[in-house]
């Protein structure tokens, strides 16, 4: 997306890009967001370093919130349920008509949470649909020209993607494929120009003689009455669609807070306190009226998919 590149290297998984679409459009009212999870992976390059965000975990908010607060306890309570080699490489929030930039106080937040070069702060206005990413380098705030979208391919799919120029990584597989079909071609093709160019025999004697009885009973089929083929019966448009995989994501994480419940879970979330039945189905706990601090539920994006 953009003009990814070249410090540092931005890369995001396509679920996890869909993810905060839908976030960003489900709370088009004041300000909202959460952490960005993934891995930090060192480069032995111009750039650096790569970025995989691979997680999105949002933070609970009022509807009608004008800004997103982070507290110590949010990020303490995310820390201690990442995964192993996981790491929180930055934050993302919505800025619905405002336009994608950092305020004072979001400056602030991020130089208290995220001081490392590598952690991002990445913007979203649904309402213009704009999105950014930034990051702080020695006390100076850059916008990153770009970044990557990682996308899964489905099952039946072959080939390579890439978005914007293709990086030297990929050309030197393009040059190595290459290599591989020319020297393919001439492994098979050797072979044959042999037997029609270099052969010391002439090539009449490279056509084997038939024998006179197994010319006779194919003279007798060429004029034997062919039986008429059956026709299969015809098959009904319709009858056989093949669907493709959906790339859309239905769940998210949730990160319960001290205080929590179920109740207000589902409030803050879809605005419906009711729809609490969704989170104790999907995690299928047995004691919904005790909730421990720090537990990861998984959640509908969109409680109308269910």
């Amino acid at each position: 997306m953009g003009k990814a590149g070249p410090f540092p290297r931005l890369v995001f998984r396509e679920e996890v890009m869909l993810a905060l679409d839908q976030f960003s459009h489900l709370h088009s009212q004041g300000e909202h967001g959460g952490f960005l999870i993934g891995r930090k992976k060192d480069l032995k390059t111009a750039e650096e370093y790569e970025i995989i965000v691979e997680r999105f975990v949002p933070i609970p908010q009022r509807s009608d919130a004008s800004r997103l607060v982070i507290h110590a306890d949010h990020y303490r309570t995310v820390e201690l349920a990442l995964k192993a080699g996981e790491e929180i490489v930055g934050w993302s929030h919505t800025h619905p008509g405002f336009g994608v930039f950092l305020s004072d106080f979001d400056k602030k937040q991020h130089e208290r949470f995220f001081p490392e070069p590598w952690q991002i702060a990445y913007v979203m206005d649904n309402l213009a649909h704009e999105r950014a990413a930034y990051h702080l380098v020695q006390g100076q705030w850059k916008r990153l020209k770009g970044y990557y979208v990682l996308r899964d391919m489905a099952e039946n799919e072959v080939g390579i993607t890439a978005e914007g120029h293709p990086g030297p990584w990929l050309r030197t597989v393009v040059v190595v494929l290459a290599i591989c079909l020319l020297a393919a071609g001439v492994a098979v093709g050797f072979p044959i120009i042999r037997e029609l160019f270099l052969s010391s025999e002439p090539v009449g004697q490279l056509v084997s003689e038939v024998p006179p009885v197994q010319i006779e009973a194919e003279a007798e089929a060429d004029t034997a009455v062919p039986e008429p083929t059956p026709t299969p019966p015809a098959v009904e448009p319709g009858t056989t669609t093949i669907a493709p995989p959906s790339t859309v994501p239905r769940y998210m994480d949730y990160v319960v807070e001290h205080g929590d419940t179920l109740w207000s879970i589902a409030g803050k979330l879809w605005g419906d306190p009711s729809l609490f039945r969704l989170i104790v189905d999907e995690n299928q706990l047995e004691n919904p009226s005790v909730l421990r601090t720090g537990t990861v539920l998984r959640v509908p994006v969109d409680p109308r998919q269910k």
